[in-house]
């Protein structure tokens, strides 16, 4: 029989300018859903410089999302701060976002609502990437899988240049070939990122610090 081509994730994101050395600045951060309980982790200080490429690292549940969360501005610290720069970017793929998709919007309205100004063509290229194509891009948000839908979640991270990226398990839902992909794209990415990842593959090869969550706390390595 004829042989034909496994479709795959073929993309890169865009790097918007920044013309500091400091993206971000958390000092002495520690966070507790509730006052009477322990902190998750305590006095977490960190400077995240254009060129950090970091990973989050820890068992399911000692606040490794939380600590994205807080870095994001989508919540905040009981101790501890966390300072932006002004020219700052960010493409956030949270875990919690995929649910914020509108289930009635199709693929293209969902990667158009973050960058209206762009055109169609380009917004199809972006689906395209995402392996959505033609037609597939009409297909609603409800009636995709879990993986497709992480897809437009990076699609939506695609469409607007950005110098820092924070992605909490970006490649839970992809398959092998889209996971090799997205980590070719983090490796040619030439802003920042703090990524939480299971994935010692992902870790291995893009990851110069780590952020590690141990012994009821956290500690840069």
């Amino acid at each position: 029989d004829k042989l034909s081509q496994i479709k795959s994730l073929s993309f890169s994101f865009t790097t918007a300018p920044f013309p500091g050395k400091c993206l971000l600045r958390a000092d002495s951060l520690s966070f507790s859903f509730k006052d009477d309980e322990p902190p998750l982790f305590s006095d977490l200080s960190l400077n995240i410089g254009t060129q950090d490429k970091i990973a989050v690292i820890g068992r399911t549940g000692k606040g490794k999302t939380t600590l994205l969360r807080l870095l994001a501005g989508e919540l905040h610290s009981s101790t501890g701060s966390v300072e932006h720069a002004p020219s700052i970017e960010l493409g956030y793929f949270g875990q919690t976002n995929i649910d914020r998709l509108n289930p009635e919007l199709t693929v293209e309205d969902e990667i158009f609502s973050v960058q209206p100004e762009k055109s169609r063509s380009a917004v199809r290229g972006i689906c395209g990437a995402m392996m959505f194509e033609g037609d597939m891009a009409l297909k609603k948000v409800k009636v995709l899988s879990g993986g497709e839908k992480s897809r437009v979640m990076i699609g939506k991270i695609l469409a607007a240049p950005s110098n820092f990226l924070l992605l909490d398990e970006p490649t839970n839902h992809l398959d092998l070939e889209s996971t090799n992909a997205f980590c070719s794209a983090l490796e040619h990415f030439t802003g920042a990122f703090v990524m939480v990842s299971h994935s010692e593959m992902l870790l291995r090869r893009v990851a110069t610090r780590l952020i590690v969550f141990d012994d009821g706390g956290a500690f840069v390595f």
